[in-house]
């Protein structure tokens, strides 16, 4: 269902084939992890920083999470 996957320089959030968002890794030791927000219902993709990996994987689910809700979506259970 949900899942996230490393691909070349980023992280990907997935749901079923869809990717739904990403988080890159920092340019340099001690910079910031980058996410980014692919399908939310806007025109351009939300972006921003955040200070690890974990901060950054739980932004995109957060704003993901927040998606189906406006849409008034609910995920499939697999199997059914």
């Amino acid at each position: 269902m949900f899942e996230w996957v490393w691909q070349p320089s980023r992280l990907v959030y997935v749901c079923g084939t869809v990717s739904v968002g990403a988080v890159f890794p920092p340019a340099c030791p001690g910079g910031k992890w980058r996410w980014r927000m692919l399908v939310d219902g806007r025109l351009s993709p939300e972006e921003g920083k955040a200070k690890t990996q974990d901060e950054a994987r739980q932004a995109v689910e957060k704003r993901f999470a927040a998606f189906l809700d406006r849409a008034a979506l609910k995920p499939a259970i697999e199997g059914k």
